[in-house]
C-alpha cells in the first residue's frame, strides 16, 4: 500500500498543531483528517477506519489514552489501527499501557513524526 492510500487522523484540540502535522503528512503523501477530540477520533476512525491515529494525549472530553483504548478494543477499529501518541509530557510509558503503538515527545518535527508512523506500523505489522 503506497502512502497515498493511507489515511492519517490527526486528534489534536489544538488547530496549529493539527496543521502543523497535516502538513508534515501530505507532503509526505499521506491523506489526512482532522479531529478535535478523543469522540470525533473515534467516530471519523469507525466510519473510515485510518491507517494511523496521531493523538495528543491531553485532549477535552476524550483524552488521548482513552481513545487508545477504545480504539484498540472496538470490534470495528481493532485489528486496523495503528496509533501513535503525542505529549510534552514524559508520557510514554502511560502510552504504551494504553496500548499505543508509538510515542513522539512534543515539539513535533517532521522526521520524528513520519519515523514514528513508519516505526509503528512495522511493529503492529510484525516487522520491526
Amino acid at each position: 500500500m503506497d502512502k497515498k492510500s493511507k489515511l492519517v487522523i490527526i486528534a489534536d484540540a489544538d488547530i496549529q498543531v493539527r496543521q502543523l502535522v497535516d502538513r508534515f503528512l501530505t507532503d509526505a503523501g499521506y491523506t489526512v483528517e482532522h479531529a478535535l477530540d478523543g469522540y470525533e477520533a473515534l467516530d471519523k476512525a469507525r466510519k473510515t477506519p485510518p491507517h494511523v491515529v496521531l493523538a495528543d494525549i491531553l485532549m477535552p472530553k476524550l483524552d488521548g489514552l482513552a481513545l487508545c483504548r477504545l480504539l484498540k478494543s472496538d470490534r470495528a477499529t481493532e485489528h486496523i489501527v495503528t496509533v501513535v501518541m503525542f505529549s510534552v509530557l514524559a508520557s510514554e510509558e502511560r502510552a504504551m499501557k494504553a496500548g499505543a503503538d508509538g510515542f513522539i515527545r512534543k515539539p513535533l518535527e517532521k522526521h520524528r513524526v513520519l519515523m514514528a508512523l513508519e516505526e509503528a506500523a512495522r511493529k503492529r505489522n510484525g516487522i520491526a
